[in-house]
């Protein structure tokens, strides 16, 4: 008994410090590094024996539709 009512008040403190997500308003016009050309970057260099040095990440704004 005291070991579920042990693991209750935990849940309880555990899910107080969970953030809330995230909404269409924080997403939208969020800049990222834009991942999918990255990868398609490094492919390429890959296939033709070359190294790449990212310097700065191409970006990416996100827009929720």
């Amino acid at each position: 008994m005291r070991i579920l009512v042990l693991a209750g008040i935990a849940g309880l403190l555990l899910g107080g410090c969970a953030s809330p997500p995230l909404t269409k308003a924080d997403v939208d016009g969020l800049i990222v590094c834009n991942t999918d050309l990255m990868d398609q970057v490094e492919r390429q260099a890959r296939r033709s024996l070359a190294q790449v040095y990212w310097h700065n990440c191409p970006r990416a704004t996100l827009r929720v539709i």
